[in-house]
């Protein structure tokens, strides 16, 4: 199929992608997500067909039920992208999918920072935890700036939103140990072992966890150190759960 062409800024099509760049109710409304950079965009296109590409030149090899040719100034506009690489596109929202059988989950509680939201999402995914639960108030996960930080982990491992008590309530049906990253936890190189399933809870830096039925755990750090973000912690954390029996 020949790719259509878009000159103008005020094209629906455009107004589209801008809103459901911007504004999480929007996105929820359409089930639908925007999508940028040419790695991303072929990389989901191989999992299903786009919903709309928009390219700076024929791209008649990715997938897409509609497809356009567009100037730079609508990329950057539909992106928000001061030096877009060429491509945009919009896909479905993915589905939410249990987790309530995965052995290593990571929750996100009331995580409101998208880069760090994102940067989690990567680093689960890089170190063989098999999904994540979000709690009310946490950043949506497919806001542009979480989309880019999470390097398309975001469409590759299953997620689910949960309520505190949904998640306590998996905890004692399963007999789940489950752990929160607190500066006054037990430092995590004291551990021996951890049960399975597993579940980690990181939260906001400003306003901490909510009370949870869990172990606190920490990183040992020098004294003139105050805490490392949230990102950075929780990596170390996240690799050194998945490797104690």
């Amino acid at each position: 199929m020949q790719s259509k062409t878009i000159a103008s800024l005020q094209h629906p099509l455009v107004k589209h992608f801008v809103e459901l760049r911007k504004e999480r109710a929007y996105r929820e409304e359409k089930k639908e997500v925007a999508i940028a950079g040419e790695k991303l965009v072929r990389e989901l296109a191989e999992k299903g067909p786009l919903s709309v590409l928009m390219t700076l030149k024929e791209e008649p090899h990715i997938a897409a039920r509609d497809r356009y040719v567009v100037p730079e100034e609508i990329l950057k506009k539909v992106t928000g992208l001061g030096n877009p690489d060429g491509f945009a596109a919009t896909i479905p929202m993915p589905a939410e999918q249990p987790l309530e059988n995965k052995k290593n989950i990571l929750i996100l509680d009331r995580l409101s920072d998208p880069g760090n939201l994102g940067t989690l999402f990567r680093t689960a995914l890089a170190l063989g935890w098999e999904g994540i639960w979000l709690t009310a108030g946490t950043v949506d996960p497919f806001n542009d700036k979480a989309i880019r930080a999470a390097r398309g982990a975001t469409f590759w491992l299953p997620f689910a939103w949960k309520s505190q008590e949904e998640i306590v309530s998996w905890v004692q049906s399963h007999h789940a140990a489950l752990y929160t990253a607190d500066l006054n936890g037990k430092p995590i190189g004291e551990l021996a072992s951890v049960r399975r399933p597993a579940a980690l809870i990181l939260s906001s830096e400003s306003h901490g966890a909510q009370h949870w039925p869990s172990q606190k755990i920490t990183i040992p750090m020098e004294p003139h150190v105050e805490s490392l973000n949230v990102a950075a912690s929780g990596a170390i954390l996240l690799y050194a759960l998945r490797r104690l029996p």
